[in-house]
C-alpha cells in the first residue's frame, strides 16, 4: 500500500505542475502574438508561424525569428520554382516569368538574420519584398495576367509579413 500512495503522490505533484506552470508551448504561443503584433495581418502571422511545432517551442524572439525567415526562404524557393515550370507551360509570357523566377530567387538572399549584427536586417527583409514587387511590375508591364501567378504571390507575400514582423519585433 506505500508504493500506491508513493504513486498517488507523485501523480498528483506531477498533475499540480502541469496545471500552475505554461507549458513551454504555451509560452511559445504568447511569444508568437507578441511577435504578429507587428505584422499588417495578425491572423495569417499566427497561423503561418502556429503551423510549426519549432516555433511553438522557440523561447526567445531570435528563435521565431529565425523560423519565420526559414520558412519564407523555402516560400521564395518555391516560388522561383512555380514561376519557372509556368515559364514552360506559357510560352507567350516566357521572359517575363523568368524574371519573376530570379525576383524570388534574389529573395532568398535578404531572408536572414545577417542583418542583425549591423541593425540592418528589417532593410534586407524589406528588399525581398521589393523583389516580389518588382515581379508584379514585370507581370502588369508584360501584360501577363494568370490567376496562379497571382496567387502564389500574394502566398508568399503572407509567409514574408509574419518573417517581416518577426525581425521587426527582433530589432525592437
Amino acid at each position: 500500500m506505500g508504493s500506491k500512495n508513493r504513486i498517488m503522490i507523485f501523480a498528483a505533484i506531477v498533475l499540480h505542475l502541469f496545471l500552475h506552470f505554461p507549458s513551454q508551448t504555451e509560452a511559445g504561443a504568447e511569444l508568437v502574438s507578441k511577435v504578429c503584433k507587428q505584422s499588417q495581418d495578425y491572423q495569417s502571422c499566427v497561423q503561418i508561424l502556429t503551423s510549426h511545432p519549432q516555433t511553438l517551442s522557440a523561447s526567445e524572439k531570435k528563435a521565431i525569428a529565425e523560423k519565420a525567415l526559414a520558412l519564407a526562404r523555402k516560400e521564395s524557393v518555391d516560388t522561383s520554382d512555380f514561376f519557372t515550370v509556368l515559364a514552360h507551360t506559357h510560352p507567350a509570357s516566357k521572359t517575363v516569368l523568368e524574371q519573376c523566377a530570379s525576383y524570388f530567387k534574389e529573395a532568398v538572399t535578404f531572408l536572414n538574420l545577417k542583418g542583425l549584427k549591423g541593425g540592418t536586417a528589417s532593410l534586407d527583409v524589406h528588399y525581398a519584398l521589393d523583389d516580389a514587387e518588382s515581379c508584379e511590375s514585370a507581370l502588369s508591364s508584360g501584360h501577363v495576367h494568370i490567376d496562379s501567378a497571382t496567387a502564389r504571390i500574394q502566398k508568399w507575400k503572407t509567409v514574408y509579413g509574419a518573417a517581416e514582423a518577426a525581425v521587426i519585433a527582433l530589432e525592437n
